[in-house]
């Protein structure tokens, strides 16, 4: 058996910082969501295509041979399955780019949110949403009338205020069939205090029911205080455990529940910590 001495050890490059170099990979990966999001929305139209001509074919062979029905049923079912499963794909990237979104956001997040300047607590919500997230900011800047102030919503018979809407619209696949990019909906609305876990139920239901009258899918419903005070116990487990399941035709996301309180020493607390959402 040789010597060791003065054999000279090699470290595997690209492995000096496993942690960086596993990020650096779903880095590239988030990258191509673009390309995915655009080949997804290509291939559920080309299925859909598929399902209502097999539909129309079953229908005509009804008094037709048999073998024919059963074979256009056949092509509806393979079709409709195939959607479901491509739905599902979709649904598992869009949940990688958000949690590498969240990593992200983490490892780069200030740990203590300072309260931008304004007027009324709800123009520095404002602010601080665009400062927060460049999807936010972007929207604001190219259409400024996508945020709204003091606004009352229909939901059947009744008026429902909010302080802040926030929208950014759906696409076409999503208001017909629920799949595909639902945009995203911030509602705010000031919260009395103390704050009764009554008010986070009311704001889940409000928004649930105002969902029609918005751009984009509820992503984000906020309370907003302006006095700090301890909340219940309820309370905080009911918006730190409870995820907003919103559904709309065959499809469904979910919206982040979240209490904002302002601080006197000028900075944000949030129950619970949420980030990039929308």
């Amino acid at each position: 058996m040789g010597s060791r001495r003065g054999r000279r050890v090699t470290r595997a490059g690209g492995v000096e910082d496993p942690i960086s170099a596993i990020f650096d990979l779903s880095d590239r990966a988030a990258q191509m969501a673009p390309i995915v999001r655009r080949l997804y929305r290509y291939a559920a139209v080309i299925l859909v295509i598929w399902l209502i001509i097999m539909a129309v074919v079953m229908i005509s062979t009804l008094r037709g041979p048999v073998f024919l029905f059963v074979l256009a049923g056949a092509g509806f079912l393979i079709g409709f399955i195939a959607l479901q499963l491509l739905r599902q794909t979709d649904r598992f990237f869009r949940d990688f780019v958000q949690r590498h979104r969240l990593i992200r956001m983490v490892r780069e997040a200030d740990p203590i949110t300072k309260i931008p300047e304004g007027r009324t607590p709800v123009e520095r919500l404002t602010r601080y949403l665009a400062a927060s997230n460049p999807g936010v900011d972007t929207l604001l800047k190219e259409t400024p009338a996508a945020l709204r102030y003091r606004i009352s919503l229909h939901a059947g018979k009744r008026e429902v205020p909010f302080e802040l809407v926030l929208g950014k619209p759906s696409d076409m696949t999503w208001r017909l069939f629920g799949f595909g990019n639902p945009g995203f909906a911030i509602l705010a609305r000031l919260a009395p205090d103390p704050l009764p876990i009554e008010e986070l139920r009311r704001m889940e239901a409000d928004a649930l029911a105002v969902q029609e009258e918005l751009e984009g899918a509820p992503s984000r419903l906020i309370l907003l205080r302006s006095h700090p005070s301890p909340l219940s116990e309820d309370a905080y487990e009911y918006a730190v455990g409870h995820p907003v399941i919103v559904r709309h035709r065959f499809g469904q996301t979910r919206a982040t529940l979240e209490v904002i309180t302002e601080n006197p020493d000028g900075t944000y607390d949030f129950v619970p910590q949420v980030l990039a959402v929308p």
